[in-house]
């Protein structure tokens, strides 16, 4: 699946995943490969990634507290929008 996080000053993260897990405002959910179409909105917390993630500006790293290692990638998030389909994931964050 293609991803690409946004924030409002920029395009943070890109990248082909496996998996991901968002804090949505009604609870956690992943979403995995092939997944329904969903929009929904976030809730302060942690979204985890499952893939090849490329950071877009080194800069933003800290300031968004994105932890990166092999296989996960997790950002810290205070809220955000989340939209899947035809296996492309949009993500808005605050």
């Amino acid at each position: 699946m293609l991803i690409e996080i946004f924030s409002i000053d920029c395009k943070l993260l890109t990248g082909n995943i496996n998996s991901i897990i968002f804090p949505g405002t009604d609870g956690s959910f992943q979403i995995l490969k092939n997944h329904a179409p969903i929009v929904s909105t976030l809730k302060k917390g942690e979204i985890i990634i499952e893939g090849e993630i490329s950071l877009n500006d080194k800069s933003y790293g800290d300031l968004y507290n994105i932890k990166k290692d092999r296989k996960k990638t997790l950002l810290q998030i205070n809220s955000g929008l989340v939209e899947m389909k035809k296996n492309s994931i949009k993500v808005l964050i605050d």
